[in-house]
């Protein structure tokens, strides 16, 4: 045959290796196949320590058949030159130098494949690196990281506005920023080989001081968008108040339309704020550094609730000293309430007008006589009980000249005694000091006429 004639074979065990054979340097006619080389085969006065010499045509493959592309060594060798020459990831000229038969693509991922990811790869690169340079703008929080000054989205100002506070949207950056000159701590900053401990740690210090700076100039400009300070300086907020209020006079009872994508109930409307709330605001302005806006707005808000409840329990406590337990008669109480003060209101108009006329003593009494049950009880009726006592009661009280206390203790020592003696139980009555034989008559006839008390215990 002759496509055999041009073949090579192993002398040891007659193996094809043409493609890639190891030819003895001392010996004549020796040549061997990798496998017989590598164990070391001997055959006549071939030793293994001989010299040897590479034979190969440049078209075996380092990887075996089943690997993808068909590399030849040939092509390996060029690629791992083109690695050394041109550097990782210039795929471009290592192609051309490999040969026009391999792309960028297949030269790149036979490298990685092959190279990095592969058996070889694994063997030689470690997992862990050491000495490795630590990359100080990852967004971990390094001291470089941009994580320090994420960049906020820019201020929705016009062009004459930001020529004016000397803004810039692009960098969210101004011509003049807080601490100006922080950036000369790191400018003149450089590593050196030669730098002792001592150097070492001031550098250090000096970027760790420059990272202060940085994030307090972050948190500035954070205070400044959370509580819309730049629109307040440029006099925004007032435009737009003053819009607010012509918009409703300009189309009456008109609604305002709903905007685009936004809740078809109605917001509820702001509360007006006290003249005390804004005088405590200012006095606590110094704690808008420590709080978003949004709690600071909540922590007023909490403080105008604690106060309307304050208030509430203040009522509610004036209600249960007046007797009342629920709120059903706190009703009929406030309604009991706002006439007697719309009495004395008429009473007091009425006194200033008679006085003003210059009656002398019979105006006065003919006004008596106008005022009628207005003044009835006059001489009670600013004394603390009057309102717990029943008409009939202010009437007694009246006519005895009795103050409403004394009478309604009078009232519940007397009904307490009655029912002890309905139920058997020996009491002795402790009448006040104040309270003669007539009053006692006078009250227990009362409290009988009206079924407080039987006649029998009277």
């Amino acid at each position: 045959n002759m496509a055999d004639l041009g073949k090579k074979y192993c002398v040891n065990c007659l193996a094809d290796v043409t493609n890639l054979r190891l030819r003895c340097t001392d010996c004549q006619d020796i040549e061997l196949c990798p496998e017989c080389f590598s164990a070391g085969a001997e055959i006549g006065n071939h030793r293994r320590w001989h010299g040897y010499q590479q034979v190969d045509g440049g078209r075996f493959t380092l990887w075996g058949a089943e690997a993808e592309g068909g590399w030849t060594s040939r092509e390996e060798q060029s690629l791992l030159d083109a690695i050394e020459q041109y550097g990782f990831g210039n795929w471009e000229d290592m192609a051309a130098h490999v040969g026009a038969s391999r792309t960028p693509q297949e030269v790149m991922e036979h490298y990685v494949s092959m190279y990095i990811h592969g058996n070889l790869g694994k063997a030689c690169i470690p997992d862990s690196i050491p000495n490795r340079v630590t990359d100080h703008t990852c967004p971990s929080g390094g001291p470089l990281s941009p994580s320090l000054t994420t960049p906020l989205p820019p201020l929705d100002i016009s062009i004459v506005e930001q020529q004016q506070l000397g803004y810039m949207p692009l960098r969210d950056d101004y011509e003049i920023e807080y601490d100006q000159d922080a950036e000369t701590l790191i400018s003149g900053l450089s590593v050196n080989y030669d730098d002792d401990d001592v150097e070492i740690e001031m550098k250090r210090a000096h970027v760790d001081m420059y990272v202060r700076k940085l994030k307090e100039r972050q948190r500035r400009k954070n205070i400044a968008r959370d509580y819309n300070l730049v629109p307040a300086f440029l006099g925004k907020d007032k435009k737009e108040k003053e819009k607010e209020k012509e918009k409703p006079a300009a189309g009456g009872a008109a609604v305002p339309p709903v905007a685009a994508g936004s809740s078809a109930v109605a917001a509820a409307p702001k509360r007006k704020i006290t003249k005390e709330e804004k005088e405590q605001r200012l006095k606590l302005r110094p704690l808008c550094q420590f709080m978003a806006c949004r709690e600071f707005e909540e922590f007023f808000e909490n403080m105008h609730k604690e106060r309307v409840l304050r208030a509430k329990v203040r009522e509610l406590q004036r209600y249960r000293r007046n007797g009342i337990t629920k709120l059903d008669e706190s009703v009929e109480y406030e309604a009991a309430r706002h006439k007697r003060e719309k009495r004395k209101e008429n009473k007091s108009v009425a006194q200033s007008k008679r006085g003003g006329s210059g009656g002398g003593g019979g105006g006065s009494g003919g006004g008596g006589k106008e005022d009628g049950k207005d003044s009835e009880f006059s001489a009670i009726e600013n004394l603390s009980g009057f309102e717990l006592l029943s008409d009939r009661e202010k009437v007694l009280c009246n006519s005895l000249n009795l103050s409403p206390t004394r009478y309604l203790t009078v009232k519940t020592i007397i009904i307490k005694d009655h029912l002890q003696k309905r139920q058997g139980i020996p009491s002795k009555s402790r009448l006040p000091s104040y309270l003669d034989k007539v009053l006692k008559k006078r009250i227990l006839n009362f409290l009988t006429e009206s079924g407080w008390i039987s006649r029998d215990a009277s």
